[in-house]
C-alpha cells in the first residue's frame, strides 16, 4: 500500500500539517519530531505527490511539450535542445510527449497532466482540431510555430520564413544569377511567399522559375537535377538543405561547378551546411529569440494573449560567393 501523509501522521502521533512541515524542512517543527516523521516516511517509502503540491501552491516547474512523433529532422531536434537549455536556466523541466493520433487522446493526456503541468507548448499540432476545447483546462497553452483554429485565444510564437527566403533569392541575384529557381514540394507557402517578394523588387531582366517535386529530401533535390540543367538555371533556392545537398551529388557526378556554374542556397541551416564542399548558404531559424520569448511568457503568464513573429536569417557561404 502506498504511504500517505495521514498514515505517517497517525504513526508519528502528530497532525498531517506537522508531517507536511517536517517533509518541507520547516523550522517550526522541533528537530525530534522532524526526525521521527522523516524516519517513518523513509521506512514506508513515502513519495510526495507532485501534482497535488502544484495544485496547492498554484505553481509547477514542469513544462509539457508536445512534439512530432518520430521526428527525423535535425532542425526539430535543435529546437527542442534550445528549449531545454533555456527552460533549465529558470529551473523549469520539460516533459515531452508526441502528439496523439486524435484529439480525444490529446485531451486524455492533458487531463492526466492537470495539476502537474501548468504550461503546455505545442511544437506540433493538427490544424483541423478544435483548439477552443483546450480552454476548459486549467493550463496555459503556447503554440510554437503552429497556428490553431481561433488563434486569437492562444499565445502564438511563429517564424517568418519568407524574410529569409527573400534575402536568399536577392543574394543569388546580387551574385550575378539571371535565371533563378525555387525548388520544393507543393504546399510550402511561406517559401513561395518569400520567393515572390524578392521577385517583385529585383531587376526585370531576371527570369524566375518554380520547380516542384514530391518531397523535401535529398533524393528529391537530386531528382530535380535534369530539370535545372534543361532550363539553364544559374541560381537555385531549395526549400530544405537536404534537397540542396541532394543536388550537390547530382552536380558532382556531372562536373557541374557550384557556385561557378550554378549558385545554390537552402533552408534550415543544418550542421551539414558548413561541412559541404562548397559550404552551403542557408536560411537559419530564429530559435534562440523565439524560445527566449516563450520562456518569458511561461514565467509571466498573465495579461493579454501574445502573438509574436521572428524573422529568419540568411547566412551566405561559399555556394553563392562568386570569384
Amino acid at each position: 500500500m502506498t504511504a500517505t501523509l495521514k498514515m505517517i501522521a497517525e504513526e508519528a502521533g502528530v497532525s498531517i500539517r506537522t508531517v507536511g512541515r517536517s517533509l518541507r524542512g520547516d523550522n517550526a517543527v522541533t528537530p525530534e519530531v522532524a526526525e521521527r516523521v522523516l524516519k517513518i516516511a523513509r521506512e514506508r517509502g513515502y513519495v510526495p505527490n507532485a501534482a497535488a503540491r502544484s495544485l496547492r501552491t498554484n505553481s509547477s516547474s514542469i513544462v509539457g511539450i508536445i512534439v512530432r512523433k518520430q521526428d527525423p529532422f535535425e532542425v526539430s531536434r535543435r529546437c527542442i535542445d534550445c528549449m531545454e537549455k533555456h527552460l533549465g536556466k529558470h529551473n523549469l523541466h520539460p516533459l515531452l510527449s508526441s502528439l496523439p493520433e486524435n484529439f480525444e487522446a490529446l485531451m486524455k493526456l492533458l487531463q492526466e497532466w492537470t495539476g502537474l503541468v501548468r504550461t503546455v507548448i505545442f511544437a506540433e499540432w493538427d490544424s483541423a482540431w478544435q483548439a477552443g476545447k483546450l480552454l476548459h483546462l486549467p493550463m496555459q497553452f503556447i503554440f510554437f510555430d503552429r497556428i490553431p483554429l481561433n488563434p486569437e485565444s492562444f499565445n502564438i510564437f511563429s517564424i517568418d520564413r519568407s524574410s529569409g527566403v527573400s534575402a536568399a533569392v536577392k543574394a543569388l541575384a546580387a551574385a550575378g544569377c539571371r535565371r533563378i529557381a525555387q525548388a520544393g514540394a507543393a504546399g510550402t507557402s511561406s517559401r513561395r511567399e518569400g520567393f515572390e517578394k524578392a521577385v517583385e523588387v529585383l531587376a526585370p531582366d531576371i527570369r524566375f522559375f518554380r520547380l516542384e517535386c514530391a518531397g523535401p529530401d535529398m533524393a528529391d533535390g537530386y531528382g530535380l537535377g535534369p530539370e535545372i540543367i534543361r532550363r539553364k538555371i544559374d541560381g537555385v533556392f531549395f526549400d530544405t538543405d537536404r534537397m540542396a545537398l541532394g543536388f550537390y551529388r547530382y552536380a558532382s557526378e556531372r562536373g557541374i561547378r557550384i557556385p561557378e556554374d550554378i549558385a545554390v542556397a537552402g533552408f534550415d541551416n543544418d550542421t551539414a551546411c558548413i561541412y559541404a564542399i562548397p559550404a552551403l548558404s542557408s536560411v537559419a531559424h530564429p530559435h534562440e529569440e523565439l524560445v527566449q520569448a516563450v520562456v518569458r511568457r511561461i514565467l509571466e503568464p498573465g495579461g493579454m494573449v501574445v502573438h509574436q513573429s521572428f524573422r529568419s536569417c540568411f547566412i551566405a557561404r561559399e555556394s553563392i560567393k562568386r570569384p
